[in-house]
């Protein structure tokens, strides 16, 4: 348990025990119960969005499940012990269905399916009458406690409410900053290198979704035995909107952003009780000032302006000078299995629409070798690396294999299981996580891979470590990308591949943007990772660095096979250098071999 985890957890345990010595009574136990269980619900909302970025206004469905189903519950001298895990298992299951369908919409699509949640939420809660007393509501049976050994009275309500907005804190606390959190962040981040690195967007999603809702469950319990009636008003989509409100106000995905959230709902509309419409214009207003201002609400926006303030040391960047093939090729010996298997496509085509963007093209990488892919632009190349990751299908192909495996038969995310991994143009570095959580989230995705091949056994951590010091990362390691220079951020992501335990690394453009110095860093890792055994593909424009680096050199132009060889073949080849310099190749001979 951490230090914020173990404030929480004495915190909370101290709010109730003050309450049950009788330090607040009457309104005050009102207004605390209230703060409680709203902050449970604004928390369910934004952990939501703040690790996901999927926005939900139908989360009064799964309070007033929880509320309900304790309800009910009660009335059959069920203890409310046993009524806080059914509730959470009952509303995380609902939520969990509903969040796999997450990742087929976009954020405004999925809003609306939330809405109209809530919507279907309140029509049931309005005709189930024996469950809910429909328009008219319910009364709630006082629930026995266990641990009390007697029926709770309105001061144990309010403690329990404090108890279990303790518990939503510490549930959430450790979820977000542990190994699930970090995955449900490099997804809402960059989904496609997330699903690259093996993680499964879909389940990430459903799950991110269910645990919410079970969070959002226990807001229902504190409202059904602090309040002692059941209102369907009290869960309409009008309410599902404030939490939204509150979200936006204390900052998505922040713990004291909820409570603060949650508190301008409660106390605002307290404080104006005889004023008509009051609170609904200074909700307004704080929505529109927030998101004009402060555009990550208002605590997660105080912490980075003091973060900024705080800051005083500039990045470094990895030199060449810093960093040795051969000290590159023993760490990555640690951490990536020699290469066994050939990858392989043949006679592949993709056409899009009319477009044929890749005719009838392949290439064969043995075995710890390493191959190039040059071509101009639009020449298919990131067309045919898509394919090989399984982020485009092929229209057609003789062949597309790792060994012995199809891989258009593979989900994106299994190529990993199999030893095959990829880097991208532009990096695409989780921007929510640093570079050391980085590291982390894809070395748990190469755990089984090198444990199945007797590598090393280190924790996710350890691999993380050993990534930062043998790739001169010890710097930046805690900071984030969009914090860094892009030369630093193409070294982590391939990175970020040596964690996952691949065998065959494919890299798209991996010296595009970079510097003299920078490039020199690119091509003394790779050639470390070439010495360790590791396949390599490289994709790219820097046609003299593919020449020093591959073993053959394959050439696309406008989707088709051009040439094929060694890379002294290529530098000579006469359609390649039309290819590159037109018809008029004067001098281009010399440009090649320069």
């Amino acid at each position: 348990m951490n230090a914020l985890s173990r404030s929480l957890l004495i915190i909370g345990i101290g709010a109730a025990v003050a309450l049950l010595v009788g330090f607040a009574e009457g309104y005050s136990q009102f207004v605390i119960a209230s703060v409680a269980f709203v902050s449970i619900s604004v928390l369910a909302v934004s952990t939501l969005a703040g690790l996901t970025g999927i926005w939900s206004m139908g989360h009064m469905a799964f309070v007033a499940f929880g509320a309900y189903l304790s309800a009910q519950l009660a009335l059959r001298g069920w203890p409310v012990e046993v009524a806080i895990p059914l509730a959470m298992i009952g509303a995380g299951s609902v939520g969990f269905l509903l969040g796999l369908s997450a990742g087929r919409f976009s954020v405004l699509y999925f809003g609306l399916l939330t809405m109209a949640l809530s919507l279907a939420a309140s029509e049931i809660i309005g005709h189930w009458t024996e469950v809910t007393g429909g328009d008219e509501g319910i009364a709630v049976t006082p629930a026995i406690s266990l641990m009390l050994g007697r029926e709770l009275d309105l001061g144990d309500a309010v403690v329990l409410c404090v108890l279990l907005a303790t518990l939503a804190f510490l549930l959430t606390e450790i979820i977000a900053r542990g190994p699930i959190g970090r995955r449900w962040l490099a997804i809402k981040s960059q989904r496609t290198a997330a699903t690259a690195i093996g993680l499964k967007p879909q389940l990430d999603n459903a799950s991110a979704f269910g645990f919410s809702a079970a969070i959002a469950s226990l807001s229902g319990i504190g409202i059904a035995f602090s309040i002692g009636y059941l209102d369907p008003v009290g869960f309409d989509l009008n309410m599902g909107v404030k939490l939204i409100v509150a979200t936006v106000v204390g900052g998505a995905g922040s713990l004291l952003g909820a409570l603060l959230g949650a508190a301008f709902i409660v106390v605002v509309p307290e404080m104006a009780r005889n004023v008509p419409a009051f609170s609904e214009f200074v909700f307004g207003i704080a929505t529109v000032l927030t998101l004009l201002f402060l555009r990550q609400g208002i605590v997660p926006s105080i912490g980075a302006a003091l973060k900024r303030r705080s800051k005083t040391r500039k990045p470094e960047t990895p030199s060449d000078q810093a960093l040795d093939s051969r000290a590159i090729a023993q760490v990555v010996g640690t951490l990536l299995p020699p290469a066994t298997e050939t990858l392989e496509a043949r006679d592949l085509a993709v056409e899009f629409g009319g477009v044929k963007a890749l005719q009838g093209v392949g290439l064969t990488l043995p075995p710890g070798r390493s191959v190039g892919l040059i071509g101009p632009n639009g020449a298919g190349k990131t067309t045919f690396l898509n394919v090989l990751s399984g982020f485009y299908q092929a229209t057609s192909a003789e062949a597309v294999r790792l060994g012995p495996v199809d891989l258009t038969i593979l989900k994106p995310s299994d190529r990993i299981g199999i030893g095959f991994g990829r880097t991208f143009q532009h990096a695409e570095l989780f921007g929510d996580l640093t570079l050391r959580e980085t590291f982390a989230v894809a070395a748990l995705q190469g755990a089984a891979r090198r444990r199945a091949h007797g590598l090393p056994n280190m924790t996710a951590a350890e691999v993380a470590e050993r990534i930062i010091a043998g790739l001169n990362l010890g710097a930046v390691a805690d900071m984030k990308p969009g914090e860094l220079p892009f030369g630093i951020q193409k070294v982590a992501d391939v990175g970020r591949v040596l964690a996952t335990g691949v065998s065959v690394v494919a890299l798209d453009e991996p010296f595009a943007g970079l510097d003299a110095g920078e490039r020199a860093a690119i091509r003394t890792i790779l050639q470390g990772m070439r010495a360790a055994g590791v396949s390599i593909l490289i994709i790219d424009h820097a046609v003299q660095e593919v020449m020093g680096i591959s073993d053959r050199v394959v050439v696309f132009e406008f989707g088709r096979l051009l040439a094929e060889g060694l890379p002294d073949e290529i530098r000579n080849h006469p359609e390649v250098l039309r290819a590159y310099f037109g018809e008029d190749a004067v001098d281009a001979r010399k440009v090649m071999t320069a």
